[in-house]
Order: C-alpha cells, then sequence, then structure tokens
C-alpha cells in the first residue's frame, strides 16, 4: 500500500493535480465501502460482552505498571515524529532542487516502502546475528545516517537509496518495539497494542508540525541533522532501557 500509494499519487499529482489526487482517493473510498457491503451481507455477527469502565481502568493500570511501557510508548513517537514527519516535504525538498515532477516524489518515498520489503527478507538471518538489542541500534542508526545524507540534497535517484535504506533500518527498530509493546500485558495486550499505535500515530502528526518549524526557522541541514542525532540516541537509549521482562499480569 505504501509503495503503490505514493508512487500512483504522484503520477496522478502530475496529470491532474493534487485535488486530482483526493477525487480518486475518495471514489476509491466509496468502491471499497459498497464492495464491503456487499461482500458481508449475511454474514453471522457474534456479540461480545461490552467492556465496562472498571475493566478498562484496570487494564491501562496493568500496562503502566510495566517498567518497559513509558519508554515504549515515547520511543515510537519519536521515531514516528522524526520519520515520518519528513514525508510531506519531500516533494518540496526535491523542488528546491529543481525536481518539479510529483511522480518523481512518489517514487523517492515509495523507496521507503521497498526498504520496508528489504526488512522482511533479511529479518530472519540478522536477528540472530545482531539480537534485539543490535537490531534497535543498528536500525536506528541507518535511519540517522539517511536523514543527514538527505540534509546535504542529493540528486532523486540518491535519494531514493536513502529512503530505502531508512525503511528497512527504520523497521528493524520498529519490529523491535512492537514486539515489546505486545509483551507489556497478556489480559490487556489488545489495549496496549492500541496504544503502541496511538502513540506512533501522534509521532505523525506532531513530525510535520516540527519538521515544518524547523525547516521554516533552522533550515534543512540543521533540522534533518537534529532529527539524525535523535534516532542515534533513541536506537542507544531503546539497546539500554528495554529490558525483556515478563508481562505485569503474568502471575494472574
Amino acid at each position: 500500500g505504501n509503495l503503490l500509494g505514493a508512487t500512483a499519487s504522484g503520477i496522478i499529482g502530475d496529470f491532474i493535480g493534487w485535488r486530482g489526487v483526493l477525487a480518486i482517493l475518495g471514489a476509491l473510498g466509496l468502491i471499497a465501502s459498497f464492495a464491503v457491503a456487499a461482500g458481508f451481507r449475511g454474514a453471522s455477527v457474534t456479540h461480545t460482552s461490552t467492556t465496562d469502565l472498571a475493566s478498562l481502568r484496570k487494564g491501562y493500570r496493568t500496562i503502566f505498571s510495566n517498567p518497559n511501557t513509558r519508554f515504549c510508548y515515547s520511543a515510537v513517537f519519536v521515531e514516528g515524529c522524526c520519520v515520518f514527519g519528513l514525508f510531506p516535504f519531500i516533494a518540496a525538498l526535491l523542488f528546491d532542487l529543481g525536481e518539479t515532477s510529483l511522480s518523481i516524489a512518489g517514487i523517492v518515498i515509495a523507496g521507503f516502502a521497498v526498504g520496508g520489503l528489504f526488512y522482511t527478507a533479511t529479518v530472519s538471518n540478522f536477528l540472530p546475528r545482531l539480537g534485539v538489542k543490535g537490531m534497535m541500534i543498528v536500525g536506528a542508526s541507518l535511519v540517522a545516517l539517511q536523514l543527514a545524507a538527505l540534509a546535504f540534497g542529493p540528486g532523486w535517484k540518491l535519494q531514493f537509496a536513502c529512503m530505502l535504506m531508512m525503511g528497512w533500518g527504520f523497521y528493524m527498530i520498529h519490529g523491535c518495539l512492537q514486539v515489546f509493546a505486545s509483551e507489556l500485558s497478556i489480559e490487556a495486550r489488545a489495549t496496549a497494542m492500541s496504544l503502541h499505535s496511538f502513540f506512533f500515530f501522534m509521532g505523525q502528526t506532531v513530525g510535520p508540525i516540527a519538521y515544518g518549524f524547523g525547516l521554516a526557522h533552522g533550515g534543512k541541514q540543521s533540522t534533518l541533522i537534529i532529527a539524525a542525532i535523535m534516532m542515534v540516541g533513541l536506537g542507544f537509549a531503546c539497546a539500554a532501557l528495554l529490558r525483556q521482562r515478563p508481562p505485569a499480569d503474568a502471575s494472574a
């Protein structure tokens, strides 16, 4: 989805503009809703018992009693901010280099998804060699190196390669954080994963605001270098502070 969506949006934008991109996305959303309504017509639904506030409070209390919780969620917020906060500015940064094609911007962003495919193909080989701590350090360092490289404005082909390596590194650390989030609680695992997603998407929300402020007041190089430093620090901090611990309610 990331791979095809970014590239297709750039191509569509070149032909019919950004309004056309949004119109087509809206149409696809309507088509999907009709397809779901037709496909699940008559499907049996199992009604589960409703969740009361007392059990919800108990679940949150259990999750946050785990020492890994606060740093795990803080880390996923920071990576969402530093990595995905850059994406809305890729086209503008390419435009500053004289590359005005939205298709090229889409291809560059698609490199991130290709890096995710590389991660999928290589994780079974790297995890036994690096371990969880090594994966987080190497992954964050890879992201940081690409942010630093992008700060100096290479051509779009090199930017595609940087985004590929960034995607590879991002999923190295993000995959580890997902595992830690899934082990925060047994009974409230769904809530723990929902919180993990919440903090990640909050990072994606704050990221463009932070990047926009930095680019406007500090310039491209200093903003991206700061983000790179934050990612390196995040990798080493994750390796030092996150421990393999049993879920908070394991005894229960």
